[in-house]
């Protein structure tokens, strides 16, 4: 089994990462409102805001799952709990997709890095969950048939 150590420092990089990404997040639609209330595109306008849309929804799902698995470290809940389909990260259509058109080079640097930062640590957490959810529940299975 891993070691709480090794966990809390996995946990630790993981949180500073996806908290590093909100930030940037939070950056980006700042300086981007300033730029739209100069420039209106509509078109443009909703694209973006379709891809932060996306963006945000994969920071919320890692971040509530980093938030379990913190309270599981910290003894607040059972591994069973933390890895539960409450707090599992699925294979959501919408936050694997790359972007809405295809057309992320037309997107400022700034959020096509975002796209692709979340996107990756996404699928990172998402694989991660899974495998975790699998070994509760074998563990469950084996710990019932020992009974």
């Amino acid at each position: 089994m891993i070691t709480n150590r090794f966990s809390s420092i996995l946990y630790d990089n993981t949180y500073s990462e996806t908290l590093g990404l909100l930030t940037k997040a939070e950056n980006f639609l700042k300086v981007y409102s300033l730029q739209r209330a100069q420039e209106p595109n509509e078109v443009r306008d909703m694209r973006i805001n379709c891809e932060m849309t996306r963006v945000t929804a994969r920071l919320t799902q890692i971040m509530a799952w980093l938030l379990a698995q913190k309270a599981f470290l910290a003894g607040e809940i059972l591994l069973k709990e933390a890895c539960s389909e409450k707090y599992m990260i699925k294979s959501d259509p919408f936050c694997l997709a790359n972007s809405i058109n295809g057309q992320e080079e037309d997107y400022p640097l700034p959020m096509r890095e975002l796209l692709t930062d979340s996107l990756g640590l996404y699928k990172r957490i998402q694989a991660l969950s899974q495998r975790m959810s699998q070994t509760v529940t074998f563990s469950n299975q084996s710990s019932r048939t020992l009974n």
